[in-house]
């Protein structure tokens, strides 16, 4: 494979950044394998925290890449990528430049909204692979309409592929402990997203950090937090807690598989904890997280606590007491256990060498 050109679009917005750290990771996982005969370039929202930190060529926009759909079309025409990747995001007129171009298409959806507009009459004949980054038990099955769409229509049909997980080696495990001198299962991890989620007034993440006092005091754990690239406030002092404002994708989810239990929202890293075996916590801290919590905490797996000091303390300490703790862990063995990096990366490099999936 030479010269291969690959555009992504992800979501991109002040408040998440699941989608980008998401493209991120398989932008990075397709470069350590195809090196410099593999261009990628990214189109962000410029206002994100992390925009003008990416890696890639970027292309940086006012707003979300659905708001600008002139300039979308315009740069894909210019780029002439051989695939683009829209994840949670992509207008039909995005995607009908990309096909003009000769690209493949692919649409990643997370949630049953999301899902439902890659299966828009208008996105028929447009969408190559359609993958949505939801293990089963997590996502409700698709509608009686939406299968009839499929069965007429030349509509990708929508695979649940599970959640977007890295998996780190044994040494890049042992290098996280090292650095923040901690002991594996002798310790807790928190974080609330990006940081830039906000409710009732008040920022989830300042919630999540008082909540982590009060958890480091009850508990005796070490507890980490991590504030996120979109929180924009000085990071507190702590001698219980040792506070980050970001973390590289790899490092965070070593940390991660190795915390005796975790404190997170229910975005994406909820998903990547149950498939790391990790007992968590969750509250919901945006409306589309409602749902996902329900779901997860379903599997037996994620308890859910309101977004609240002392009901999240209360639920920590009521899952880290056996047999709890022990109960939940069981769990894991009756999970489904796919994970979608590898299946989206092994696709995605499918595509671009003109392979059937």
């Amino acid at each position: 494979m030479s010269n291969k050109r690959l555009l992504f679009i992800p979501v991109s917005s002040p408040e998440g950044i699941g989608e980008y750290m998401r493209s991120l990771q398989l932008a990075h996982s397709l470069t350590s394998e195809y090196g410099n005969s593999l261009d990628i370039h990214f189109i962000l929202n410029k206002h994100t925290a992390y925009a003008k930190n990416c890696p890639f060529p970027t292309l940086l926009l006012n707003q979300s890449a659905t708001k600008e759909n002139t300039h979308v079309c315009q740069f894909i025409k210019q780029y002439k990528p051989d695939a683009v990747l829209f994840d949670c995001a992509g207008r039909a007129e995005q995607m009908k430049a990309a096909k003009k171009v000769g690209a493949k298409v692919v649409f990643i959806s997370q949630h049953a909204k999301k899902r439902a507009k890659g299966l828009k009459l208008n996105r028929a004949g447009l969408i190559d692979t359609h993958w949505v980054v939801q293990p089963d038990y997590c996502i409700e099955p698709l509608s009686w309409y939406e299968k009839l769409k499929l069965s007429m229509l030349s509509l990708a049909y929508p695979a649940n592929v599970g959640p977007f997980t890295v998996f780190a080696s044994a040494q890049q495990k042992s290098d996280a402990l090292t650095r923040y001198q901690l002991k594996e299962k002798e310790f807790f991890i928190v974080n609330a997203g990006s940081g830039g989620h906000t409710l009732n007034g008040q920022n989830c993440a300042d919630i999540y950090y008082k909540a982590a006092l009060n958890i480091a005091k009850e508990t005796g754990l070490k507890g980490v937090v991590v504030f996120g690239p979109n929180y924009t406030k000085s990071l507190p002092k702590s001698d219980e807690l040792i506070c980050l404002p970001s973390q590289e994708g790899t490092e965070f989810l070593a940390l991660l598989s190795q915390a005796k239990v975790a404190l997170l929202s229910a975005g994406d890293t909820l998903l990547q904890a149950i498939t790391l075996q990790t007992p968590t916590i969750a509250c919901a801290i945006s409306k589309d997280q409602n749902e996902r919590v329900v779901r997860c905490a379903s599997t037996g797996v994620v308890k859910e606590a309101e977004l609240d000091i002392l009901d999240i303390t209360q639920k920590i300490k009521e899952l880290l007491l056996e047999p709890n703790y022990n109960n939940t862990v069981g769990q894991y063995e009756s999970l489904e256990n796919v994970h979608s990096f590898d299946v989206i990366t092994k696709g995605v490099q499918a595509l671009l060498i003109g392979s059937k999936l």
